[in-house]
Formats: structure tokens, sequence, C-alpha cells
């Protein structure tokens, strides 16, 4: 798995050092114990075999020690993770998901908290309700950051803005990750909108988007 050992951008007292340190200097590849899944404690978990996992910057953030939650140290990062069902506990019906499922897992929404953590690992044990069928149509690879962009960017959209029909929805930074969901979106929910892009040539992925 992949580790946090310090965070980058703070010192051992924990404020803020002059200059950050690289992420790579922080992180370390280590052998952990693969977790499994305890009849007793994990009834509601399921086991994923990763596949791949999506980096952003929340993960970034975290890493920095400048993120809203700051996990203990060590830690593994990663909020999103895709790969296939090994096992799961007693408490998951077969009518949610199966052994041998292709699943997405955001697991920031995980019941326990810890701001998404574990995703950097070849296995990982994740609350049940933070697990998603994946379309056997789409490639694993293709929804590997789909927490961190489309989650971020409904929540924006449909919580906080309640977009409709016939809404006008402006997209500032439209030719990253976020607004290119956010376009998307705003346009599967009926809004009228309109890309904003710094530079003439990043147009041309908002407008694929939507």
């Amino acid at each position: 798995a992949v580790r946090c050992h310090r965070f980058a951008a703070l010192g051992k007292d924990g404020k803020p050092l002059p200059t950050p340190s690289p992420i790579r200097d922080v992180l370390r590849i280590d052998h952990v114990p693969t977790p499994t899944i305890d009849s007793t404690h994990d009834r509601n978990n399921v086991l994923i075999s990763a596949h791949y996992a999506g980096i952003q910057y929340p993960d970034f953030l975290q890493a920095q020690g400048l993120y809203q939650i700051k996990p203990p140290l060590p830690y593994t990062p990663g909020m999103d993770v895709v790969g296939l069902v090994v096992d799961k506990g007693s408490d998951v019906s077969d009518d949610r998901i199966r052994i041998g499922d292709r699943v997405y897992a955001n697991t920031a929404l995980c019941p326990s908290g810890g701001g998404g953590l574990g995703a950097l690992a070849e296995m990982i044990s994740v609350s049940s309700d933070a697990v998603f069928p994946v379309p056997d149509e789409l490639h694993m690879s293709s929804v590997a950051n789909l927490g961190r962009n489309y989650c971020a960017a409904y929540h924006s959209l449909k919580v906080i803005g309640n977009v409709g029909p016939g809404d006008l929805v402006l997209v500032d930074g439209a030719s990253g990750g976020v607004g290119m969901a956010s376009v998307e979106l705003a346009k599967a929910m009926g809004a009228k909108v309109i890309a904003g892009v710094s530079r003439v040539d990043k147009g041309t992925l908002p407008s694929m988007a939507g």
C-alpha cells in the first residue's frame, strides 16, 4: 500500500513549514496486513481487490496536512477505488452486491468517517454503504475519479444550487475534472451552461462534456 508518513506542509510541531516538502518525500510503498472480513465487526463491509484508484486534489491536500480532516499518521491515502468484490460481510445481501461484482467505492462516504482513506492499496475493506456497482459497458478506469469530480459537482449544483430546467449555470474552470462534471450534470438537469476557460483551446473538452 501507499502510505503517508508525515505531512508535507507541516513540521513536527504541527506548524506550517516555510517551504512544503514534495509529496513524493512523504509517501512510501509499505507492506501492510491484507484486510479480511471479520464475521463480528465487518458484517456490513465489502472486501475489494483494487484495479484502479483515483488521485485528486483532496488527496494532495491531505498529504500536505492541509485538508479539513487530518488522519493519524501513517495512513493509506485514497478516496476512490474501483475493483472486484472478493468477500463480503453477512449483512450484505446478494441483491445488492455479489462476490465477483465490479464496483466503485467512495471511501469518503463511509459512516465511520475518516475523510476518505485506504484506496491506494491492493485490497481494501470498506462499508457497503460506500460501494456502488459499475455497469458492464463502462471500463473500470473510467469511473476511478468519479467521487472527487461528480460528487463535488452534484453537491454544488443540486444540494446547494438546486439547479433545474431552464436555469443558467456558469462553470468557471470548466476544463478541469470537476468543471467538466459540472457541465455534464448541469446539462442533464436541463440547465443552459456557460463554460468558462482561461484559453480558447481549453474549450474543446467542456464542449464534449455537454
